[in-house]
C-alpha cells in the first residue's frame, strides 16, 4: 500500500509539471498574440489551447473522484474564450495559405482561358480574406488580453488544488499512450458512421487524443501520436477546403464560377482521401487497444462507415 501510495503522488506530481511546462509555452504564445498577432503566435495560441485542455481532461479522469472538477471548469472557461478569440484568425491565416500553395503551382485547368479566370478570382478573394483578418486580429488581440490576468489566476487555483490531490485517488500510473488509445476509442465507438457531417468533430476528438500521447516528454515520438496526426492531418486538410469553398461563396458568389468549380473538385478529392486514412488507421489504433486492454468492453468496428451518399451533399 505504502508502495502505490507513493506511486500515486509521483504520478500527480508528473502531471502537474507537464501541465506547467505547456501552460508556460502558451502563456508565451499569448504574450506574442497580444503584441504581433501574426500567424505563427495565432497559431501557437490555438494549439496551445488545445493542449492545455486535452492534457486536463485527461488529468481530470485520471484522478476520478477528487476535487479537481471546479478549479479545472474554472480555467477552461478563460481558455476556451480565448481559442474561440484566435480561431477565426487562425482559420483565415490557414485559408490564405492554402491558396497562396496552390496558386504557386500550375494550375490544373488545361485550358488557359480558364486558368487566367481562376488565378484572378482566387487572388480577388484572398484579398478580400485579408481585409477581414486584420479586423478579426484587432478584436481577438482585445478579447486575449481582457483574459490573461483571469487565466493565470485560475491556472495557479487549478495546480494548487492538483499538488494537494490525496494520494490513492487515482487510478495509477498508465502510459499516456494508453490514455489517448482510450479517448480515442471512446470516440470511435460514438461515431461508428462517419460522413461529411460530422467528420469535423472526429478530428477534433482526435487532435485532443494526439495531444494527451504526446504530452509526456518521453513519448514525443509516439507512434500514437503519429497516427493520430495523420487522420489529423488528413482530415483537416478537407476542412480546410470546405471553409475555403465556403468563403469564396460568400465574398464572391456567382462572380466565381471557374473558382468554385474548382474549390468543389478539391473538397470532393480531400474528402475520399480523408476517409481511407482515417479508416485504415482507426482499424490499426482499435487492434491496438483490444490488444493492450485487460477490461472487457464494447469495441468499435475495425472499419469506419461510409455513407457514399453524402459525399457531396452532406457538405
Amino acid at each position: 500500500m505504502v508502495q502505490k501510495n507513493a506511486l500515486t503522488k509521483q504520478d500527480t506530481s508528473r502531471a502537474g509539471a507537464q501541465l506547467t511546462a505547456t501552460a508556460e509555452a502558451f502563456h508565451t504564445a499569448v504574450d506574442q498574440c497580444v503584441q504581433d498577432a501574426d500567424p505563427d503566435a495565432v497559431h501557437r495560441v490555438r494549439t496551445g489551447s488545445r493542449r492545455l485542455q486535452a492534457m486536463l481532461e485527461a488529468t481530470l479522469r485520471e484522478n476520478a473522484g477528487s476535487a479537481l472538477q471546479q478549479t479545472a471548469k474554472a480555467w477552461l472557461r478563460p481558455l476556451k474564450q480565448i481559442r474561440r478569440a484566435a480561431g477565426e484568425v487562425r482559420d483565415l491565416d490557414v485559408h490564405r495559405k492554402l491558396l497562396e500553395s496552390w496558386a504557386s503551382k500550375e494550375s490544373p485547368i488545361p485550358e488557359a482561358a480558364s486558368a487566367s479566370r481562376l488565378h484572378e478570382q482566387a487572388q480577388v478573394l484572398d484579398t478580400c480574406l485579408k481585409g477581414e483578418r486584420k479586423h478579426l486580429a484587432h478584436g481577438m488581440q482585445k478579447q486575449v488580453r481582457k483574459r490573461q490576468q483571469g487565466l493565470a489566476e485560475r491556472q495557479a487555483a487549478f495546480l494548487a488544488a492538483l499538488g494537494s490531490v490525496a494520494a490513492g485517488s487515482s487510478r495509477g500510473a498508465r502510459s499516456t499512450d494508453a490514455v489517448a488509445l482510450e479517448d480515442f476509442v471512446r470516440t470511435a465507438d460514438a461515431m461508428p458512421l462517419l460522413d461529411a457531417e460530422n467528420l469535423h468533430e472526429f478530428r477534433k476528438a482526435t487532435k485532443k487524443a494526439r495531444y494527451v500521447a504526446e504530452s509526456a516528454a518521453a513519448e514525443q515520438d509516439s507512434s500514437v501520436a503519429k497516427a493520430l496526426k495523420r487522420i489529423q492531418d488528413a482530415i483537416g486538410e478537407w476542412h480546410d477546403w470546405v471553409c475555403l469553398r465556403e468563403e469564396a461563396e460568400a465574398a464572391l458568389g456567382k462572380d466565381a464560377p471557374d473558382l468554385m468549380a474548382f474549390l468543389e473538385r478539391q473538397v470532393e478529392r480531400h474528402f475520399v482521401l480523408a476517409m481511407k486514412t482515417t479508416q485504415t488507421t482507426r482499424a490499426r489504433l482499435s487492434g491496438e487497444w483490444m490488444a493492450v486492454s485487460k477490461e472487457p468492453a464494447k469495441r468499435p468496428p475495425a472499419t469506419v462507415g461510409i455513407d457514399h451518399r453524402r459525399v457531396v451533399s452532406g457538405f
